[in-house]
C-alpha cells in the first residue's frame, strides 16, 4: 500500500473534546479523590470517591488519544518536522511548570504536596526523563510525560528508518509482547504500551492503511490485553488505599472498554462532533491544566474552612481553566514558536551538506 493514498484528516471536535474531559477526570481524581484522601485536605469532598476513584482511566485515555494523533499527524512527517512539531509543543511550558515546582514549595513550605528539591533534581528535570538518570520527579504528575516522550521516540524511530509500511508487523510483535505479561501486575508494559498501540490501530483504521482483517485481528488482540489493565489498576488502588476490594474489577474493566469502545465510534466516523472554536479551545487548555493543575491544592487547603466544599471545588476548576487558557494563549503558543525556530535554526545547520564534498 502506498502512504501517498492516505489523506490528510481534519482536527476532530470529539477527540478535543475527549482531551478536556480526561483532564477532567484527572481534576476531579486529584482534589475529590487520591490526594485529597491522603492529606485530608477538604475531607467533604471525599463523597465523590465511588465515582472518581475510577479516575486513573483518565491516563489511558491521554496515551490512546496521544496514539491516535501522533501517528495521524505524524505518517506523511520526515523526522525534523516530527522532532520540531513533538518537542515543540511539549517542551517549552513543561520547563515553565518545572520552575513552579521547584519555587513553590520554597516560597509556601506547607500544604504544597511537593518537596523541596536541589538545584540538580531541578536541573535533571528539566531533560523530562530525570528517573533515567537516577533523580526524582519534582512533580509527581511528571511520570506520565515520559511516557509519551518514549512514544515520540518509538515513533520517530519508525519515521527515520522508513518503517511505516511495516506498521503492522512492528504492532503485532509490540502487542505479542505484551500478551506475554497477561497475567503480570507489571505496570510499565500492561499500561503503558497498549493504550497507545489501541491509539495507533485506531487511526490506521480510519486511513484505511491495510486490509480491514489485519488491523482488527491487531485490534482483537489489543483489547485482550485491557483485562490485564482493569487488573492492575484495580490492584493499585488497593495498594493505594491499603485495602481490600477498594474498586470492582468489573465496573473498572466495564469504564475501560466503554472508553475504547467510544474512541473507537470517533475512528469510524460514527460519533462526529465538528471542530468548533470552544471544542479547539478545551483540546488547547488540556496541556497546561495538566502541568498545572497540582499547584493549586494551597488555596484549596487555605479556603477549605472559609468556603463551602463544593463551592470550593468547582470554583477552583473554574480558575484553573481560566489560567489554564491563558497560559495557552499568552506563554505556550509564544514559547512554543520561539523554541521551534531555534530548534530549526539548531537542525539547518548540523544537516546542512558538505560543500567541499559536493565541489569534489
Amino acid at each position: 500500500m502506498s502512504l501517498n493514498n492516505i489523506s490528510s484528516r481534519h482536527r476532530s471536535g470529539a477527540l478535543d473534546l475527549l482531551r478536556f474531559i480526561a483532564v477532567l477526570i484527572v481534576y476531579f481524581g486529584h482534589y475529590a479523590d487520591s490526594f485529597n484522601y491522603f492529606y485530608q485536605i477538604v475531607p467533604e469532598n471525599l463523597k465523590y470517591n465511588p465515582v472518581t476513584k475510577y479516575g486513573n482511566i483518565a491516563l489511558l485515555i491521554f496515551f490512546t488519544v496521544s496514539g491516535y494523533v501522533v501517528t495521524m499527524t505524524s505518517i506523511k512527517r520526515n523526522s525534523r518536522e516530527f522532532w520540531i512539531s513533538r518537542l515543540s509543543r511539549i517542551y517549552p511550558l513543561f520547563w515553565i511548570s518545572c520552575i513552579f515546582a521547584f519555587l513553590l514549595p520554597r516560597l509556601v513550605p506547607e500544604h504544597t504536596l511537593l518537596a523541596v528539591s536541589s538545584f540538580k533534581t531541578f536541573l535533571t528535570n528539566l531533560t523530562m526523563f530525570p528517573s533515567l538518570i537516577g533523580y526524582q520527579m519534582i512533580n509527581p504528575i511528571f511520570h506520565t510525560l515520559l511516557a509519551e516522550l518514549i512514544f515520540y521516540a518509538f515513533i520517530g524511530i519508525i519515521i527515520a528508518f522508513r518503517l511505516w509500511n511495516k506498521v503492522l508487523l512492528i504492532i503485532l510483535g509490540l502487542t505479542i509482547y505484551c500478551l506475554f505479561y497477561t497475567f503480570s501486575l507489571e505496570k510499565s508494559i500492561n499500561v503503558l504500551i497498549p493504550p497507545y498501540l489501541l491509539g495507533m490501530i485506531f487511526y490506521l483504521i480510519r486511513s484505511k492503511y491495510d486490509k480491514s482483517w489485519k488491523l482488527y485481528s491487531l485490534l482483537a488482540l489489543n483489547c485482550v490485553c485491557l483485562v490485564s489493565i482493569s487488573r492492575i489498576l484495580t490492584h493499585d488502588l488497593d495498594l493505594f488505599y491499603s485495602k481490600q476490594n477498594v474498586a470492582n474489577f468489573w465496573v473498572m474493566l466495564t469504564l475501560i472498554i466503554s472508553v475504547y469502545f467510544f474512541i473507537y465510534l470517533i475512528a469510524i466516523e460514527k460519533i462526529r462532533i465538528r471542530s468548533t472554536k470552544l471544542s479547539f479551545i478545551l483540546g488547547q487548555i488540556a496541556y497546561p491544566f495538566y502541568l498545572f493543575h497540582i499547584y493549586f491544592f494551597y488555596i484549596y487547603w487555605y479556603f477549605r474552612d472559609s468556603i463551602q466544599s463544593d463551592l470550593l471545588l468547582f470554583g477552583l476548576l473554574f480558575l484553573i481553566l481560566i489560567i489554564s487558557w491563558l497560559l495557552h494563549k499568552f506563554i505556550e503558543l509564544n514559547m512554543a514558536a520561539v523554541f521551534s525556530r531555534i530548534l530549526t535554526s539548531i537542525w539547518n545547520i548540523f544537516s546542512k551538506p558538505d560543500l567541499k564534498k559536493d565541489s569534489v
